[in-house]
This record gives structure tokens, sequence and C-alpha cells, in this order.
């Protein structure tokens, strides 16, 4: 005896995702799962920015020690190329700085949304009167409070990027 099956039955059921109205609560599991979610991608942002920041300083310290025995070499004159080179690797470690600095910036402002989105979930879910996330946000209050030349100048470097 042969069974044939047609092509509706061979493809997988998948049950639909139910739809939840507006203004409905979401069952405390789907919020849950949701928290779950945002919490992996804002842990796996947050090492992505720990290791920009290792990898600048890295690239700092290489700028510096080029730019410096690049200076220091037997020829110390203006017509000698080995000062304008050291002069240039130190403008385009500045310049690479000032791009990467950006970069995490963006990825703070992707955090602090996060933040915004896991807090409100966690109130809806488990009614927690304080906010659970709060560093990024707090780290960028802080930053926007630097005036006067620092100020100017981290926000010239990318450092403090509203």
């Amino acid at each position: 005896m042969t069974v044939s099956l047609s092509e509706e039955q061979m493809q997988p059921q998948v049950s639909p995702t139910p739809q939840i109205p507006p203004g409905a609560q979401a069952p405390q599991r789907q919020i849950e799962h949701e928290i779950a979610t945002l919490f992996e991608e804002y842990r796996t942002l947050r090492e992505e920015v720990t290791q920009r920041v290792a990898s600048r300083m890295q690239m700092i310290g290489f700028a510096g020690v080029i730019s410096a025995l690049l200076a220091v070499s037997n020829k110390l004159t203006f017509g000698a190329p080995t000062v304008y080179i050291a002069v240039m690797v130190l403008l385009l470690a500045v310049l690479w700085l000032r791009g990467f600095n950006r970069a995490i910036q963006r990825i703070g402002r992707h955090l602090r949304a996060l933040e915004t989105r896991i807090n409100t979930l966690a109130t809806q879910a488990w009614g927690a009167p304080d906010a659970l996330l709060t560093w990024e946000t707090g780290a960028q209050g802080g930053r926007m409070q630097v005036r006067g030349l620092p100020g100017q100048i981290g926000r010239l470097g990318g450092w403090y990027v509203p």
C-alpha cells in the first residue's frame, strides 16, 4: 500500500504567533522572553564597547610610540621627512580615534534605548519600582555635564555625542 501526501500536507505545521490587541496586556511569559532577548543584545553590545575601548587604547599607544621613534631619529630637522611622518601618523590616529569614539557613542545610544525598553517591560512584568538597567544612561548623563574646554575637546573628539 502506497500513501502519497499532497504538497500542503508535507509543509511543517507552525502555529501563528498570537496577536495581542492594542491596549491588552501581553502574557507574563511572553514579556519575560522579550526581556531575556533584549538583555542578551544589551550584554553583547556592552562587550563590544569594552573591546572597542581596549583596542582604542592600543591604537593610541602604537601611534604615540611610532611618532616618538620617528621624532627622535637622527635627523630631527624640518627638512627631514621623519618629522612630517610623525605628525601625519598622529593626525591619522586622531582622526581614526574620533571615528572610533563616534562608533562607540552610536552603540551607547542603542544601549540607552535598550535600557529604556527593558526597564519598561520589567515594570510591566514584575512591577519593578526602580529601573533595572541604568549604566549607559547614567554614564551619558555624566558625559554631557562636562563643560568648558574639556567638554568642547570631548565633543570634537567624539567622546560626548548626544
